[in-house]
C-alpha cells in the first residue's frame, strides 16, 4: 500500500488526519513485524517435516534450502504452496480441497486434492 493511500484511508475510514512521515513510520513497523513472522514460520518448517514423517511413515518429505550466507534466512526454490477449497453443492454436501505449487517456469501444478465431508453436527 502506498503512503498516500494509507493517509487517505486513515482520513476517510478512521476520521484521523496523519502526516506523511507518520504513515512512513507505521508502514516501516508493519513491514518489520511481517518479516519477523516469516522468520518464525521458516523456523517451524523443520518441525512440520518431522511431524509429517512421524504421522505418515511411508511418506517422502524433501525440503531444499539455499542460504546466501550461513546466518541468512533460508531461500526456498519453490516458495509458494497454496491451499484452496471449494464447497460442492447438490445432493452430496462436501468440500473439495486442493494444494497447488509453482514450478520453475512460474506455472501452477496440482500437488494433491481431496473431497472431505463438510463440518456438521451429525458426524
Amino acid at each position: 500500500m502506498k503512503l498516500r493511500e494509507i493517509q487517505r484511508r486513515s482520513a476517510s475510514e478512521m476520521y484521523v488526519n496523519v502526516t506523511f512521515d507518520c504513515c512512513y513510520k507505521v508502514k516501516k513497523i508493519v513491514n518489520e513485524k511481517t518479516v519477523g513472522n516469516y522468520k518464525e514460520e521458516f523456523g517451524l518448517l523443520w518441525d512440520y517435516a518431522y511431524e509429517l514423517r512421524s504421522k505418515m511413515p511411508g511418506s517422502t518429505i524433501k525440503m531444499v534450502v539455499q542460504r546466501v550466507i550461513v546466518d541468512s534466512l533460508p531461500y526456498f526454490k519453490r516458495p509458494l504452496i497454496g491451499l484452496d477449497d471449494c464447497i460442492l453443492k447438490g445432493p452430496f454436501k462436501s468440500e473439495f480441497l486442493t494444494i497447488v505449487g509453482r514450478d520453475t517456469n512460474n506455472q501452477m501444478f496440482p500437488i494433491t486434492w481431496t473431497v472431505v465431508e463438510v463440518e456438521c453436527t451429525d458426524s
